[in-house]
């Protein structure tokens, strides 16, 4: 299942390479993250009332895994059938064109065409995310694969809590600039969000200078599509569940993902009880402040996981993490928002994270057969994709429910001890370990 790590000679290539992949991979989730949050501030301002304004972050949350659920088996072909440096370059290509799109909406007032082109973005990272972590074991082998996932995970956060807190942030600020200048008025939003994307969007040509520094891997003209293709979701889940190593890594993947998407949703809900003045804003600051502290929790654990699994991988870590992640859940739930007892303990839930993902990513992607790379790395992403509708479905039917988001947000406390439990037995009797 493994491979050798690539040979001294092409050592300085391989290091290139993997630097320009993980600063293009960040600058992707940045700029997704950074239309997520202008677009939530825009809808929760100029939307108040309607039902996309008063849900605007269920609406954006459900975009980004549809994509997965309707596209994992083409993108997974893409980077199986052709050199995954060029399909990177692909994508990058047609995120610039997106966010064209993107501020045309904004010029024509067009609340739904915005969220059709966050759409389009979901769209593009599918056919992104299978090329960026299959290139990955090809540019350093399986050795330095844990260190390689770890620097990864940390810079997507980077690039995601970046993404954030100058999406949020900025158009914030210009709302309230605007508001004083020209009086309150949802109008403002609009001229609030247009600026910052025309910069942003200008800003994604680099990504395509540094890609050409991605190192070019073989394509596979074998591999021909088929209109099979199109509907091979359960072929591709098939495989993964034939093999029970791939099998219980991915559904704790998925597990790891669900909880993810939850939080993500309980931090809007949580800055939208803080501040309720819709006109005024805030919402997009005060999620994006507590985006930026679990993230840099994750980026923490991230770095360290990576430090500790330099020389190996050592999936054990998973065991801490689940622990004391569900730890991190309680506090949260139970402690007042936005104090600083409370942000500690966002910061540990990201910190566990790194701890309890890291490692089973590695695991994952060591694992599988070369020539189903691609399409066992889509599969993977469909079963997240899965699970953000599960979070979406679960957190809608409890504020149905009543339940406010610190409840909602104890109710995963029970859940994530159950399945740590459930990865420490199979560690024990080695089910996760071996084929």
């Amino acid at each position: 299942m493994s491979e050798s790590p690539p040979s001294k000679e092409n050592a300085p290539q391989s290091w290139l390479s993997l630097t320009a992949l993980l600063v293009v991979q960040a600058q992707n989730a940045f700029n997704d993250n950074f239309v997520k949050l202008v677009l939530i501030g825009l809808a929760v301002a100029a939307a108040a009332g309607t039902t996309i304004g008063d849900n605007i972050e269920f609406v954006l949350a459900a975009m980004i895994p549809l994509p997965f659920i309707l596209l994992a088996p083409v993108a997974g072909w893409f980077s199986d059938r052709y050199s995954k440096n060029r399909v990177i370059y692909f994508a990058l290509l047609l995120q610039l064109l997106i966010f064209a799109l993107i501020a045309m909406s904004l010029l024509m007032k067009s609340v739904p065409f915005a969220i059709f082109g966050f759409f389009l973005l979901a769209v593009q990272s599918t056919l992104f995310s299978p090329a960026k972590l299959g290139i990955l074991k090809e540019i350093v082998g399986s050795q330095k694969l844990g260190m390689a996932n770890g620097l990864m995970q940390m810079l997507t956060m980077v690039g995601i809590l970046g993404g954030m807190a100058v999406g949020g942030r900025w158009f914030d600020g210009e709302l309230h600039r605007l508001n004083e200048a020209n009086g309150v008025s949802a109008d403002n939003a609009w001229d609030a969000a247009l600026v910052p994307v025309i910069v942003i969007g200008l800003c994604s040509l680099a990504p395509l200078v540094l890609a050409l520094f991605i190192r070019r891997t073989p394509e596979h003209p074998g591999t021909a599509f088929r209109k099979a293709i199109l509907g091979s979701h359960f072929l591709d889940l098939k495989y993964l569940f034939g093999h029970a190593v791939l099998r219980r890594t991915g559904l704790l993947i998925a597990f790891y993902w669900l909880v993810a998407n939850f939080l993500g949703l309980a931090f809007f809900g949580f800055a939208k009880e803080l501040y309720p003045d819709v006109a005024e804003g805030g919402v997009s600051s005060a999620s994006s402040r507590m985006f930026l502290v679990i993230g840099g929790g994750l980026i923490a654990g991230s770095l360290l996981v990576s430090l500790v699994t330099k020389n190996g991988n050592r999936l054990g870590l998973s065991i801490f993490g689940g622990f004391v992640m569900a730890a991190g859940f309680a506090a949260v739930g139970t402690l007042t928002p936005e104090s600083t007892p409370w942000f500690g303990a966002v910061a540990l839930v990201g910190f566990a994270s790194g701890f309890f993902v890291v490692p089973l990513n590695a695991h994952l992607q060591d694992q599988i057969e070369e020539d189903h790379r691609g399409r066992v790395l889509s599969a993977q992403n469909l079963m997240g994709s899965l699970s953000g509708i599960v979070a979406i479905v679960a957190s809608s039917l409890m504020k149905m429910a009543g339940l406010s988001v610190s409840m909602q947000t104890l109710v995963f406390v029970p859940l994530i001890l159950i399945v740590t439990f459930q990865l420490h037995r199979m560690l024990r009797t080695s089910a996760l370990k071996s084929l």
